[in-house]
């Protein structure tokens, strides 16, 4: 882990005891839901059972070969829906995937990645053990998560340290290219999905130095602007990081205007964006106001209370 993910994750004061019983601590603090609602079927245990198997995955895992601290793990929500029965052990639905880092000397948790996969079939008997190879296709479950995992752990990365999140990218294209023969479940390659919104796309992007300019946003944004909000005298400067951080971020909608990754971004930062500059510490926002706009056009209404200076 980079010194400022370390530092900003651990306070003095807890640093001897967190560091105590820490040695076989994991990278996440992970909730995990799997909603059956829209499944009719006698026996549900089989759905619990997989709830609690996806979250000891998760959270059990060694993901990296990094220390984590308790107080480092990464806060992480896993909504698995279910929506229909395919075969007798096979089923298909979403999986909706949230990430937060916290913001310094705050209580505050900054979204990092909101974002709903459409494309999710697996096959699972009830008590089947999951675990995670990473030199080896894994089953389509195990693949899906353990692709969002690498990439949370590089947007997190990369928020607190330029250029950390590139090793974390590179497992997550790894995983891509174990699944490319898997033909049963898609998602995997280019042309499934919808348009270019799929797990092929998203490592694509985020492996491509054309988006290089949105990942050293994230630490402007996140290191530059909000970590330091805490400090009343340096609101003006946090905001102005902030806005500078995401008008950046133009150069890539310029390359690639559909981009997965830049809609992520939005999707992820949007209503965060919203309440930094609606209010507070008042800063000229038309650059960004007309800048969102551009970029963020189906959400062009919300950016309307920015304000400006």
């Amino acid at each position: 882990m980079g010194v400022f993910h370390r530092t900003y994750r651990l306070t003095a004061a807890l640093l001897f005891i967190v560091a105590a019983n820490s040695a076989f601590s994991q990278e996440f603090n992970a909730q995990v839901t799997v909603n059956h609602d829209q499944i009719q079927r006698q026996d549900v245990q089989i759905f619990k059972t997989l709830e609690t198997s996806l979250f000891e995955l998760i959270n059990n895992t060694k993901w990296t070969g990094d220390t984590y601290d308790m107080d480092e793990r990464i806060d992480v929500n896993f909504v698995l829906v279910i929506d229909k029965q395919i075969g007798q052990d096979q089923f298909g639905g979403s999986l909706q995937v949230q990430s937060a880092r916290p913001v310094y000397n705050t209580t505050y948790l900054s979204t990092l990645l909101n974002h709903r996969d459409q494309d999710v079939t697996f096959n699972y008997i009830e008590y089947e053990l999951m675990e995670f190879n990473p030199n080896t296709s894994n089953p389509n479950l195990v693949s899906l998560v353990a692709f969002y995992l690498y990439v949370i752990l590089g947007l997190d990365a990369d928020s607190f340290e330029k250029g950390s999140g590139a090793k974390f990218y590179s497992k997550a294209e790894d995983i891509v290219n174990f699944m490319q023969g898997e033909r049963q479940h898609k998602g995997w390659r280019d042309g499934e999905g919808i348009g270019q919104r799929n797990r092929f796309w998203i490592s694509e992007n985020l492996n491509n130095a054309i988006n290089q300019p949105l990942l050293e946003a994230l630490y402007t944004y996140h290191r530059e602007g909000l970590d330091l909000m805490y400090d009343k005298s340096k609101h003006r400067q946090a905001k102005e990081a902030v806005m500078n951080a995401i008008i950046s971020i133009e150069e890539v909608h310029k390359r690639r205007p559909t981009g997965i990754l830049l809609q992520m971004f939005l999707d992820a930062k949007r209503p965060e964006i919203i309440r930094i500059f609606s209010d507070g510490e008042p800063v000229n926002t038309v650059p960004l106001r007309e800048m969102l706009e551009k970029i963020d056009p189906t959400n062009r209404d919300k950016y309307e209370n920015l304000g400006s200076a």
